[in-house]
């Protein structure tokens, strides 16, 4: 019974170990990250060119997932930002063929202005390469009064 016992708390132990070590791992603070934060990636925006936008009200960021959502039931939620702390960067690729990942990254952060660019993944091979798609990413990022531009990788 004793041994029972003993091998339930060791057990108990150990499992809670394994999940304080992944926590710590994967999870980096986002207040001390200068990073973007993947908010939402989807494969339909409905935007039929290349844009690049920086969100810093909720007004505009309404009005963006009110195109997105148009002819979507039921529409994807609008994410929760407080506009005080924290900005968004959203890419939409435009019309694309395939099913492929987009992303974004910063390219150059100096003193007055940021430069991010566009990351792009591989196309799923387990997708038809004949389907068009209009794939879009929302990145989270601090505030800050730097002028954010974009770059098309060559």
């Amino acid at each position: 019974m004793r041994s029972l016992l003993l091998f339930l708390c060791l057990l108990g132990i150990s499992c809670s170990g394994q999940k304080s070590v992944h926590k710590d791992i994967t999870g980096s603070s986002p207040q001390n990250s200068k990073e973007l934060q993947l908010v939402l990636a989807d494969s339909y925006s409905g935007v039929e060119h290349s844009e690049f936008r920086v969100i810093r009200d909720s007004k505009t960021l309404k009005h963006f997932f009110l195109q997105i959502n148009r002819t979507r039931k039921p529409g994807l939620p609008i994410p929760e930002v407080d506009f005080g702390k924290e900005l968004l960067l959203i890419y939409c690729s435009g019309i694309t063929l395939g099913v492929g990942e987009v992303g974004l990254c910063i390219i150059e952060d100096s003193r007055d202005d940021i430069v991010v660019g566009l990351k792009e993944g591989p196309l799923s091979e387990q997708q038809d390469q004949n389907v068009t798609t209009t794939p879009f990413c929302i990145y989270r990022m601090p505030l800050t009064p730097k002028k954010i531009s974009f770059q098309k990788k060559k």
